[in-house]
Parts: structure tokens; sequence; C-alpha cells
């Protein structure tokens, strides 16, 4: 490998290595966002295994697959290059670039809801409205006459008795 090469493949590392702290950067914020501590630990946790293997896609593809220790230590020291010198300047607008992601976010957030969200249930609300209407005319129309019909066919008929009541006991011991 020539000098000339490991010199490009040190600046792409180094190059990267800036990359992979203003991505962090932006992970941070979009982490603060976020109320939950599981929701931000996996916040993290995925940033990082979607980070390291496009670290080494990177590498491999920089370098024609070979990979040497020196290009983590350069990776290191974009890292830190950026950290030191160009954070406190991009901070500041990466944090408003969030803000403003997240207010873009909310606004399409509630526009599905008004447009899309809203009429959904407003039909479904409608149709069973209608549904339950048409149910309880089916049964103001066949099940209430059916039941009055059962309830008078099943109804005892009282035996109307004439006189006075007899104790038939009473009978029994007189005739003795």
């Amino acid at each position: 490998m020539s000098l000339n090469t490991q010199f490009a493949l040190m600046i792409h590392a180094i190059l990267y290595g800036i990359f992979i702290g203003i991505t962090f950067d932006c992970v941070t914020i979009v982490k603060n966002q976020l109320f939950n501590k599981i929701v931000q630990i996996a916040w993290i946790i995925l940033y990082w295994t979607i980070q390291i293997p496009l670290t080494f896609i990177y590498i491999y593809n920089v370098n024609e697959g070979i990979f040497h220790l020196y290009i983590l230590l350069f990776l290191a020291l974009g890292v830190i290059l950026y950290y030191k010198f160009m954070r406190q300047n991009l901070h500041h607008d990466l944090e408003m670039l969030g803000e403003s992601l997240f207010i873009v976010a909310k606004f399409i957030k509630k526009l599905v809801i008004i447009l899309v969200i809203s009429p959904i249930m407003f039909i479904y609300k409608l149709v069973s409205d209608i549904i339950i209407v048409f149910l309880r005319i089916l049964k103001l129309i066949f099940y209430t006459p059916f039941a009055k019909l059962g309830i008078w066919f099943t109804k005892k008929k009282k035996v109307r008795r004439r006189g006075k009541k007899t104790n038939t006991n009473n009978e029994t011991e007189s005739k003795n």
C-alpha cells in the first residue's frame, strides 16, 4: 500500500470519525426528547448496532478489505477532533434542527389524526350507530310481538270458584 493511499485512508477515517461524532450528537439530542429511560437506552443501543457495521463496511470499501488498527485510532481521533473543536459550533444548530424536526413531526401527527384517523372513526361510529338502530327496529318488529304472544300462551288461566270454600277435613269429621 502506497503512502498516498495510506494518507487518503487516514483522512477518510478522520472524516468518518467526525461523522460518528455528529451522528452521536444527533442521537443524544433525540434521546433527550424521549421521556422513558428504557426507550433512551434502547435508542443508544440501536444507534451503536447500526453505526458499528456501517463503520466497518465503510472502512472495508475505502481500504479494499484491509483493516489496520491505526484506522480505529484515526476514527477515534476524528471523534475527539469533533468534540474538541466543532461541537460548540454545531451543537446549537443540531439542537435547533432537532427541535424543528420534532415540531414538524408533531404537525404531521396532528395532520394525520385530523385527515385520516378522525374520518375513519366518524365512519366507524356512523356505521355502528346505523347497525344498532337497524337491530332495534328488527327487535321491535319481530321479537316484541312474538315475545308477547309467548307470554300470553304460557300464562296460567285462573280458575274461578263460586261459593264458599269448604274444608274437606271438617266434612269427614262431622260425618263420623
